[in-house]
């Protein structure tokens, strides 16, 4: 987990841990981060939330790619449609060529 300034966060990092503006939580941990995410955290003067570590972001094969999606849905496993999501990305993933 790193704890980094907003300035420095790019499309596709996730959240380690909600991000709360006021009372109401904005975006909850295990979000992948959008543009769009990252404007509205800024226009609403937050400035340092927490992230998964940044990886080299290349997989040498399926396992990888496998606990990389275990590992990004494990913040909503309790979540039924969120765990039916997290089969289909596994799936999709498998029938993918160029992973062995």
């Amino acid at each position: 987990m790193s704890h980094v300034k907003l300035d420095t966060v790019i499309e596709g990092d996730v959240l380690t841990e909600d991000v709360v503006v006021g009372d109401v939580v904005l975006f909850g941990a295990g979000t992948v981060l959008a543009k769009k995410f990252i404007d509205i955290l800024k226009m609403l003067g937050v400035d340092e939330i927490n992230i998964e570590n940044r990886e080299g972001g290349s997989f040498r094969n399926l396992k990888e790619v496998f606990n990389n999606i275990d590992k990004r849905f494990s913040y909503v496993e309790s979540n039924p449609f969120m765990v039916k999501l997290k089969y289909l990305a596994k799936d999709v993933v498998s029938n993918l060529r160029g992973y062995r």
